[in-house]
């Protein structure tokens, strides 16, 4: 009982107990070799471990179904080495049924094990998973449309500007082809409405389904299961399940930020593309699947390969189709349309009856840089909906110096001076401005220019047109002479 507490001691003064457990979202554990819960964090303890109650008393009381046969705790005490990513399902002692992904070290001090800790993540709601499958599967003859809710955004491509046409006109295109389809635009850009427009284009002679996945949102060690099923006993818990594959089977598979899928998936996924077969998790027999593979991401895609987060090999064969969502500041015209349609989503969710938005609110959305793009102007519109008392919107409703570093210009401004501010003209003097400055500073070469502005060079060649800068090429060539 002395050593349990001199051990017991020893663990709690440990630095990183304090410093480092504390702060960690996933819970944390530590048993001594007592197998008595010395250390219970406040994550563990938001998922249902009271430290009150707990501290002190036996892992074995603290999960009844556990026993020294299947505790990972035990094994890793007896043979000292971690026991990472295991998938544990038991009963905690209120009678709850909890799922986690936990992993197991040992505590050594002297080269003797004196303690575990058990790092966990609560996937209980992913145990949903397979009702929500069984739920999309009984949907194939209902609606044509599937999977993840789409996340509020407009239900339509609002856009008439020169990258907005070119966008609708690409995805006419190919919507119809089975080819792979890959989508690189920054965050907020809007690529789940891409997919959904792709899909709507699609179904117009079928019902197809369509299933959409963020592969951000799921575990690692469970996204495997997810996309390609299990079949009974492969892991505590599993059963007879299909995969999203199976489930698109005939349709498209949306995957979301395919740059969080783990390095070892990617080469079970291109197996997948390649053979057109899956194997659930635990199974011997493959199943054929025809999907049409849309995957999304908001690096961009050959940065990945470069830095070794995607295989070179995966990049070739999603990289079929591209589609590069343009980011807001690219396509300032559209954002007058955009504010409408906020307007009038939030007039109908909120109650409210605005009918329009002040010059000085307009014109800092058309000087501001929109790091978050579109869902950023979505949010700053339904901020100034909730708080405008008014038929209209003031820029103090929307409120950017909340989220924003840089300074606003007061209604002291020149622009603002004016009577009647056009608002069309002082976007293309500010497009014409910029696109002057890249130009100056690529010293005349309009592709280097174009990467500078992040547009595609066939879009700089017309605006180069439009704003007549065609001798303000010449000149910046000729200077560098």
């Amino acid at each position: 009982m002395e050593r349990d507490l001199d051990q017991s001691k020893l663990l709690r003064n440990e630095n990183f107990i304090s410093e480092v457990f504390s702060t960690m979202r996933e819970g944390v554990i530590v048993v001594n070799s007592e197998f008595n819960a010395i250390y219970i964090n406040e994550s563990a303890e938001e998922m249902g471990f009271p430290v009150a109650t707990l501290l002190g008393k036996s892992l074995f009381e603290i999960f009844p179904g556990l026993s020294k046969q299947n505790s990972t705790v035990l094994n890793v005490f007896e043979t000292g080495k971690p026991i990472k990513d295991h998938i544990q399902t038991f009963v905690t002692n209120k009678g709850e049924r909890k799922t986690t992904v936990t992993s197991t070290y040992p505590i050594n001090k002297n080269g003797n094990i004196i303690g575990v800790y058990e790092i966990f993540s609560d996937v209980s709601g992913l145990q949903s998973m397979s009702e929500k499958l069984n739920e999309i599967k009984k949907l194939r003859k209902g609606p044509n449309f599937y999977g993840n809710k789409h996340n509020g955004m407009a239900s339509k491509m609002i856009g008439e500007s020169s990258e907005m046409k070119y966008l609708k006109d690409l995805i006419a295109k190919i919507a119809s082809s089975p080819s792979p389809i890959l989508i690189y635009g920054e965050t907020g850009t809007g690529k789940e409405l891409i997919v959904q427009e792709i899909h709507e284009h699609a179904s117009r002679h079928r019902d197809i389904p369509l299933v959409i996945q963020n592969c951000a949102a799921i575990p690692e060690s469970l996204l495997e299961s997810i996309l390609f099923g299990t079949v009974k006993g492969s892991f505590t818990g599993a059963e007879d399940r299909e995969g999203l594959f199976e489930l698109a089977s005939g349709g498209i598979l949306f995957l979301d930020e395919i740059n969080s899928m783990p390095f070892s998936l990617q080469s079970k996924l291109l197996r997948v593309l390649q053979e057109g077969k899956v194997r659930r998790v635990g199974d011997l027999k493959e199943r054929g699947v025809e999907v049409r593979l849309v995957t999304a991401t908001n690096v961009q895609p050959s940065e990945l390969v470069k830095v070794g987060k995607m295989r070179a090999d995966l990049y070739y064969r999603l990289n079929v189709l591209l589609i590069e969502v343009p980011p807001l500041r690219n396509r300032l015209e559209d954002i007058p349309g955009l504010v409408n349609y906020f307007v009038e989503m939030f007039n109908r969710v909120l109650d409210k009856g605005v009918q329009h938005v002040e010059e000085e609110a307009m014109m800092f959305f058309y000087k501001y840089h929109w790091p978050g793009n579109i869902r950023e102007l979505k949010n700053m519109i339904e901020r100034g909906m909730n708080l405008t008392t008014k038929d209209y919107l003031s820029l103090n409703d929307v409120q950017p110096h909340s989220i924003l570093s840089m300074p606003i210009k007061s209604s002291n401004d020149h622009h603002l001076k004016k009577d009647r501010i056009i608002l069309k003209k002082e976007v293309e003097e500010l497009e014409s401005r910029l696109i002057q400055e890249a130009i100056k500073k690529s010293e005349g070469n309009v592709s280097r220019a174009a990467r500078e502005l992040d547009v595609p060079q066939q879009t700089l060649d017309k605006k180069v047109k439009k704003y007549n800068l065609q001798e303000e090429v010449a000149k910046s060539k000729t200077t560098l002479k």
